[in-house]
């Protein structure tokens, strides 16, 4: 009886252990995208990708960030970014300051897009642990674009122009 007690246990704790992953409780990735296209008669092939690029390299933390696709010829950028903005989760919680992201930005004469897709929030401690992980619900994923993400694309259409 004993041994069948422990056996379940462990199983347990295997089980709650493994299901700790951070990405577990983020809201639905519907909720977690965001995209926006403008067009500018500014903006130019060549010289708004280069700018793009710059743009990219110097307002993304290049602690994760990093393009992993650029391809000049089709004006189109893929790839993985981070930034650290402040949203408030609500009374109680601990709040991210940090999104981690993945991107997609298309480029050509007259037009640019820019498109986020699986935004993760989180936190981190002093010893570069994460704390808190996040979105959570759909409530925070829309404060979250709205606090960081729409700044950050009105940033960036302005730059390439």
């Amino acid at each position: 009886m004993m041994a069948k007690r422990i056996f379940f246990l462990s199983v347990f704790f295997l089980f709650f252990q493994n299901s700790m992953c951070l990405k577990l409780w983020v809201v639905s990735s519907k909720f977690r995208t965001t995209e926006d296209s403008r067009d500018h008669k500014t903006y130019q092939k060549t010289r708004s990708f280069l700018k793009a690029k710059q743009w990219l390299e110097y307002k993304l933390d290049p602690e994760l960030s990093k393009i992993e696709l650029e391809n000049q010829e089709t004006g189109e950028f893929r790839g993985i970014g981070l930034i650290k903005c402040y949203v408030p989760y609500g009374i109680g919680e601990v709040d991210a300051n940090e999104h981690e992201f993945e991107y997609v930005i298309k480029i050509r004469d007259g037009h640019a897009d820019f498109q986020v897709n699986k935004i993760f929030s989180f936190i981190r401690d002093p010893n570069d642990i994460v704390l808190n992980y996040g979105p959570k619900n759909e409530k925070v994923a829309k404060i979250t674009i709205r606090s960081c993400f729409r700044p950050l694309m009105d940033d960036f259409f302005e730059f390439i122009k």
